[in-house]
């Protein structure tokens, strides 16, 4: 009895032991089930994740080609890709050339030796060898309204005729001008004392209003046209210097030698004053004109010696900053007298357009100034009222 008890209580604690065994066994297969589920939802997860970041990675690229696409589109729509895409390639292959040269000279005043400066400045900006050119000046004569500096003064262009002819020894020479509000320019001569400078210096003034006419093409495609009549003078000359009064602009933000070329587009052809030309849009139209000018060589000077800020083109007022400002490239020729004026040339327009379209050169890292220092010669100009 006492022995089979005793058996009895082993095969017990046996059964016992194989009982909580085979607990322990189920609740690890279980564990270890919920483990597997556990890893497996990780693993679907992660392949969840993966394939949200290759989705967004994808939906962002996509909206990125999108949105320049629709960029693109935008800027192309009205003239079209194949245009837009030769201006920005040509633009592109601009920033491959050499820097441009723009030379500055300090004249304090009209009374100084302008010609000395200018002999300096011709120098340092690497003008073009006009020796024997037929050349064509052309000032802005806009309009003469006392006390306001809105023309290029007559002391500054003596100047020039003076160094062209009897040392550069250029062939011949004019001056020229299409004014845009009076049909009749010689008013305006006398009242700019040009009239009694041009009879001292012998030299002829040829109104660009009634010149005769020469249809020259247009190879831009900015302002869709084709061709455009120019006055014979200038299609004609070897050489056209344009000569601009520094000056603030109500259109253009600043009036310098690309927004004096307006003045060689004939007026008896366009009406005055020209505006039939200005539903092209101002920057498309002049930069139709300075891509598809017919002289051969161009420079410009600019009178800077006061200029005129505020209200301009016309009613602004004075600011003495005693400058003339040269080039070959009117684009880093503007774009510098910009900087003079203390703006940001990248924030005009007009120049930033050209620039992207390979007219010239506006970066500051682009241009190589020299002669006097542009910060000693720097004005904080007012600008012109927008309309």
């Amino acid at each position: 009895m006492g022995v089979a008890r005793v058996v009895l209580e082993k095969n017990g604690c046996a059964n016992k032991r194989r009982a909580r065994g085979v607990r322990n066994v189920a609740a690890r297969r279980r564990q270890l089930g919920r483990e597997s589920i556990h890893d497996s939802d990780c693993a679907d997860e992660c392949e969840m994740k993966s394939i949200s970041r290759r989705s967004l990675l994808r939906l962002a690229l996509g909206g990125g080609i999108l949105a320049g696409g629709a960029v693109i589109y935008k800027q192309t729509e009205s003239v079209g890709l194949d245009k837009w895409m030769r201006w920005m390639l040509r633009g592109q292959t601009a920033r491959l050339n050499p820097p441009a040269r723009v030379a500055l000279a300090s004249v304090a005043s009209y009374d100084d030796d302008v010609l000395s400066a200018i002999r300096t400045l011709w120098r340092d900006a690497n003008a073009p060898d006009l020796a024997n050119a037929r050349v064509v000046l052309k000032p802005n004569l806009v309009d003469s309204i006392p006390e306001r500096p809105c023309y290029t003064m007559p002391q500054v262009t003596e100047a020039l005729i003076q160094f062209l002819r009897d040392e550069i020894q250029v062939k011949a020479l004019v001056v020229a001008e299409g004014m845009t509000f009076r049909r009749d320019p010689h008013a305006i001569l006398i009242e700019t004392g040009y009239r009694e400078m041009l009879e001292r210096q012998r030299v002829e003034f040829v109104d660009l209003n009634y010149d005769d006419l020469v249809k020259i093409p247009l190879r831009g495609g900015y302002a869709k046209m084709d061709s455009l009549f120019m006055a014979r003078t200038v299609a004609e000359a070897d050489a056209l210097i344009s000569i601009p009064k520094l000056k603030t602009h109500h259109w253009t933000k600043i009036s310098g030698s690309i927004k004096n070329l307006f003045g060689i587009v004939p007026g008896a052809k366009y009406g005055f004053p020209k505006n039939t030309l200005h539903m092209h849009g101002i920057d498309a139209f002049l930069a139709e004109l300075l891509d598809s000018l017919p002289t051969p060589k161009r420079f410009a000077l600019v009178d800077g010696i006061v200029g005129l800020q505020g209200d301009g083109p016309l009613f602004g007022a004075p600011v003495p900053s005693g400058a003339l400002i040269g080039g070959q490239d009117f684009l880093a020729v503007d774009a510098t007298a910009a900087r003079l004026m203390g703006f940001d040339p990248t924030t005009i327009e007009i120049l930033a357009f050209m620039a992207w379209a390979g007219l010239g050169q506006i970066d500051v890292n682009r241009i190589q100034v020299r002669g006097a220092a542009l910060n000693e010669l720097k004005r904080n100009y007012e600008l012109a009222p927008t309309l």
